[in-house]
C-alpha cells in the first residue's frame, strides 16, 4: 500500500514537471510572437521621414500654431518646466542673482538663440522675462506665424526677431554671440547631432549656457512618443517623430562635452498623457532637459 502511494506521487511530481514544463514552452514561444509583433510594429510606425518631411509636417500645422489647447497644447504646457529651469540654471551658474528668480524681467539684456524655434512658442515666453530672443526655423509657415504673432504684442515685438534659417546656415555670422541657447524638442529631428551641437557652442560666448530637452532613446519613449501620442492619442503630428533619431542623454552629453560644453544638470521628465501635463521625474526612461556651459 505505500509502495503504490509512493509511486502515485512519484507520477504526480512526474506530471507536474512536465505541465510546468509546457506552459514554459507556451510562455516562450508567445514571448517570441509577441516579440516579432512588437518589432514588426516598431518597423512600421517609425516613419523615416526626411529633414524636409519634417519641416513640411510642421508647416501644415502653422495656422494652428498658438491654440492654447489646439494641435501644439504639449509645446504651449512644456513652458511650465523649460522657461524656469532657464532662469534657475542661469543663478546656479552665477549669470542671474538670486533675487531675480521671481521677477518679470528676470533675464533681462541677456541675448538667446532659440533653435528650431517653430511658431515662437518658447520664444515669446522667454521674451516675456526681457530677454533678447532670436528664433530660427526652416519651416517658412511658422516663421510666418511667430512674426505675426510677436509683432502682435507690443510688450515683445522688439525682443523677438525670427529668420527663416537652419542652424548651419545661422551659426557662420553669429560666433559668441549668445548668452544662451535653447533647443526644446528639436534634436530629435535632426540626424547630424554632432554637426548641430557643434555649430550651437560656436555660437555661444565663453561661460554661456545651453538648454536642451528631448526624448530619451528608449523603447519606453518610443511607446509614448510614437504609439500613444502621434497614433492613439493624436496628441503629436502623425510621423513627426522617428526613433532612430532619438538621442540618449549619455550621447547628447558627449557630444556636447567634444565641443567645449560640460553638462552641469540633467533633469528627467515625464508626460502625465491623460491630462496633457508635463513633470519632473526621478526616472530617465522617457524624455530629459540638460543645461551645459561653454568652458
Amino acid at each position: 500500500m505505500e509502495l503504490h502511494e509512493s509511486v502515485m506521487q512519484s507520477n504526480g511530481v512526474v506530471i507536474f514537471r512536465l505541465v510546468l514544463a509546457f506552459f514554459r514552452f507556451v510562455l516562450v514561444k508567445m514571448f517570441e510572437k509577441t516579440s516579432i509583433a512588437f518589432l514588426s510594429l516598431v518597423e512600421g510606425l517609425s516613419m523615416k521621414g526626411t529633414a524636409e518631411d519634417d519641416v513640411a509636417t510642421f508647416d501644415q500645422l502653422s495656422k494652428r500654431w498658438w491654440e492654447p489647447n489646439g494641435p501644439m497644447i504639449l509645446l504651449h504646457r512644456l513652458n511650465k518646466l523649460r522657461v524656469p529651469m532657464v532662469v534657475e540654471g542661469l543663478i546656479k551658474v552665477g549669470k542671474l542673482d538670486r533675487k531675480q528668480r521671481y521677477t518679470t524681467d528676470a533675464l533681462k539684456g541677456l541675448n538667446i538663440l532659440d533653435v528650431g524655434c517653430g511658431g515662437g512658442i518658447y520664444a515669446e515666453a522667454l521674451a516675456k522675462l526681457h530677454a533678447n530672443v532670436v528664433g530660427i526655423d526652416p519651416a517658412r509657415h511658422l516663421i510666418e506665424v511667430a512674426k505675426a504673432h510677436a509683432e502682435a504684442q507690443s510688450d515683445i515685438k522688439d525682443r523677438c526677431h525670427y529668420y527663416e534659417q537652419s542652424m548651419e546656415e545661422h551659426w557662420q555670422g553669429a560666433a559668441n554671440k549668445y548668452d544662451v541657447v535653447v533647443l526644446s524638442e528639436t534634436i530629435e529631428h535632426v540626424v547630424d547631432k554632432s554637426s548641430l551641437l557643434k555649430h550651437v557652442a560656436e555660437v555661444l560666448k565663453p561661460g554661456g549656457s545651453v538648454f536642451i530637452s528631448t526624448w530619451n532613446k528608449t523603447s519606453w519613449s518610443w511607446l509614448l512618443a510614437v504609439v500613444v501620442l502621434e497614433n492613439i492619442m493624436k496628441r503629436l503630428p502623425k510621423g513627426s517623430h522617428d526613433y532612430d533619431k532619438f538621442v540618449s542623454p549619455e550621447e547628447t552629453e558627449a557630444i556636447l562635452e567634444a565641443y567645449g560644453c560640460r553638462t552641469i544638470e540633467q533633469r528627467p521628465f515625464y508626460l502625465k498623457f491623460w491630462e496633457s501635463e508635463w513633470v519632473w521625474v526621478p526616472f530617465n526612461q522617457l524624455t530629459y532637459a540638460l543645461h551645459a556651459v561653454k568652458g
